[in-house]
């Protein structure tokens, strides 16, 4: 089944559709250091062109974050979950979301016991395009871990992020 893709890298974003049979959007990207996306078009931010690339490969590496469509996954693999509430900088991209954890477990250090790749439930991503600020709700907001430059969070939580500036609502 294909389902639309649109992944933001430096300066521009990504929009197509992946290849996704009954996994999560957040599973394919974690397991795979690129991912193929159909029918590609290119947004430029800085002077709004569109270009036309087909079919191609895209590599993880340069995402900053990818907004999630699709299915929620296999009913079995689905569990209860807390939501806490996170921001997020990822190079010219402020993301805020809810990011969910086990009940009684601190979210952040829960993130380097998964991929790079970390779903955001009930996202808003903002960037600049053409010198103005634009943000975008959506629904779930995957973003690269890799690619942080800081997160918001108490100061346990920050401890999941050694060499990551961690803003604390008292800095």
């Amino acid at each position: 089944m294909l389902i639309p893709f649109v992944g933001y890298s430096q300066g521009r974003r990504f929009i197509g559709y992946v290849e996704c049979e009954g996994e999560r959007l957040t599973d394919l990207l974690n397991r795979a250091e690129s991912i193929v996306v159909r029918e590609t078009f290119v947004e430029n931010f800085d002077d709004d062109t569109v270009t036309n690339l087909g079919d191609g490969e895209v590599d993880r590496s340069i995402l900053y974050a990818v907004e999630a469509s699709g299915g929620r996954g296999e009913a079995p693999r689905r569990i209860h979950t807390i939501r806490h509430r996170l921001q997020v900088q990822l190079g010219p991209y402020s993301a805020l979301g809810l990011l969910h954890a086990l009940p009684g477990q601190m979210p952040l250090p829960y993130l380097h016991a998964r991929g790079p790749m970390i779903p955001l439930s009930d996202a808003t991503i903002g960037f600049a395009s053409r010198g103005a600020m634009q943000l975008r709700d959506v629904g779930t907001l995957i973003v690269n871990r890799d690619m942080l430059d800081w997160v918001r969070a108490s100061e346990d939580e920050a401890l999941a992020f050694p060499g990551v500036p961690v803003l604390t609502d008292r800095a």
